[in-house]
């Protein structure tokens, strides 16, 4: 039998990108729709290009060139498994073209290599957005060689793999755990919101750590990221710098070793866990309750929570920013400031009155990694026309579809501010400025992203992790949120406060508008 998985890769692949829509439908706007997601990807392209030509620079001006590589090494895996890990195993079971794929002619290996591998070839671009940089600024400072660029070159290529079976393994595991229970949807989510909080509180550790005894300087940066958060790169690190060729090689072996593995493991269970996971026949008593009423609207909001909670990849890449906020203000109430950046009392309270007006920066960043309504429309897929054909009118869908977002980023950016500004010791007006952008700004994020989501829909998919993951409207919130967040705090550190009141200020008009324009929209099949 001929090897099927190259074809379902390319299924897959063209898929995802939304060109094979766009080849086969004829119609324009599939056609700007791939246009604008090649486009998205470009600028966020751009934007890692930019962030890794800085520290790079930082490191070679610390004399620390030679450590580049593996420290490049480091922040492309540890990407790869933050993605993976959100999301899920949406991207091996329960798809919706299961059924059909399962009817054809393919071996299991391959179904779950050519999805392994389709996820590869994703992280495999944003490890080289980092690499290309990394090693141009390397190469500049510390001279070019044959030599260590096949070995840069062999480990760019072997990076993804690693924390990438890891990543998928944890998944894989947590959902054949839960496949045979009532509440297997929520129990992934619990289980997957636990260990990804339990992997931020070990780096926040390991980072304290360092901060204690190194200050904040790349080497401690490159101890924290590689020798602590992700070993396997010194072995990189030891070709790169210390000349042992066999480390890259073995570095090499071992990444492909674990994804095969991982494979051939998931190969034996993969019906089984499938199977589990789309019984949804669970047993249960029939109770008689009394039937309480309530408004369309108050039944459309319950509704988008309740899908929202029930889908640990949706909650996991739609709630990772509020996750992130409240695990830094918990964290806040343990760290001592003076300790931490190794500075006296007086210049404490110095830094704590500059400190106290990144807050809002803070919350910009993090909050619009959180848009669950970016992703809330595309997920009704061909079950839309139920929702659009119902007795309510377009707003009142796009208000239930933002209320999620709205209340988990604000009740998150609350917490994060009140405890902020109570660690950083803010005066009045930094008081007012952090917690009326932990409302304003959640307000704009939950309407705007249903505003694109509106304006980019993607009914058509077979994982929830293409829409909520991959799609254009949620990449546009986050790295869009991850623009204005670092520029507002920068500029805070530099000019004043000034641009987060802009901020707020174009936010809460934006929201007024969106608001006005979705009693003038149409919601069509």
């Amino acid at each position: 039998m001929n090897a099927k998985w190259p074809l379902l890769l390319k299924v897959q692949l063209m898929g995802l990108t939304g060109i094979n829509a766009a080849k086969k439908s004829g119609d324009p706007r599939a056609a700007r729709k791939a246009a604008g997601g090649i486009a998205a990807f470009a600028m966020i392209g751009a934007v890692l290009i930019f962030y890794m030509v800085f520290i790079g620079i930082e490191f070679c001006k610390q004399g620390l060139g030679a450590r580049l590589p593996a420290f490049m090494i480091a922040v492309a895996s540890a990407i790869t498994f933050v993605f993976t890990l959100f999301q899920g195993c949406s991207m091996l079971f329960a798809t919706k073209d299961h059924d059909a794929v399962m009817s054809l002619p393919v071996r299991k290996w391959e179904i779950i290599f050519s999805r392994l591998l389709c996820s590869y070839l994703i992280n495999l671009i944003f490890t080289l957005a980092a690499a290309l940089p990394i090693g141009v600024v390397y190469f500049i400072y510390e001279g070019f060689s044959f030599g260590i660029f096949g070995a840069i070159a062999l480990s760019v290529f072997a990076a993804p793999l690693l924390p990438l079976a890891v990543a998928a393994g944890l998944s894989a595991l947590i959902t054949a755990l839960t496949a045979g229970f009532r509440f297997k949807n929520l129990l992934q989510t619990v289980f997957g919101l636990a260990l990804f909080i339990l992997l931020i509180v070990a780096s926040l550790s390991f980072s304290f750590k360092s901060g204690a005894e190194g200050g904040a300087d790349m080497s401690a940066l490159f101890g924290i990221l590689v020798a602590k958060i992700y070993p396997p790169a010194l072995l990189v690190d030891m070709t790169v710098s210390g000349g042992a060729v066999w480390a890259v090689f073995a570095y090499a072996g071992i990444s492909l070793a674990v994804a095969a593995a991982f494979v051939a493991v998931v190969s034996v269970f993969y019906t089984k866990i499938n199977t589990a996971l789309l019984n949804h026949g669970a047993r249960v008593t029939y109770k008689a309750k009394d039937i309480k009423s309530s408004s369309s609207f108050v039944a459309l909001i319950k509704r988008e929570f309740k899908r929202l909670f029930s889908s640990s990849g949706y909650l996991l890449n739609g709630a990772s920013g509020v996750l992130l906020l409240v695990i830094f203000a918990i964290a806040l109430l343990f760290i001592d400031l003076e300790s931490i950046l190794g500075v006296s009392a007086e210049e404490a309270e110095q830094l704590k009155s500059l400190f106290a007006y990144m807050g809002a920066g803070f919350l910009i960043l993090f909050i619009g990694m959180s848009c669950p309504s970016a992703s809330a429309l595309s997920l009704e897929g061909k079950s839309r026309g139920l929702l659009f054909s119902m007795p309510v009118s377009a707003r009142q869908i796009m208000l239930a579809k933002s209320t999620p977002t709205f209340v988990l980023d604000c009740a998150a950016g609350l917490i994060f501010g009140v405890i902020f500004c109570l660690k950083m010791e803010a005066e009045a007006f930094a008081w007012g400025l952090t917690l009326s952008t932990a409302v304003v700004f959640p307000l704009f994020v939950a309407l705007f992203g249903s505003f694109l989501n509106y304006k980019f829909p993607k009914y058509e998919w077979t994982t929830e992790t293409q829409v909520a993951k991959n799609s254009i409207p949620v990449m546009i919130s986050v790295f869009g949120s991850m623009i204005f967040g670092i520029a507002a705090i920068l500029f805070t550190v530099f000019v004043g406060p000034w641009l987060v009141l802009a901020v707020e200020a174009v936010s809460l008009a934006a929201a007024i508008a969106l608001f006005v324009y979705f009693g003038k929209i149409k919601l069509y099949v």
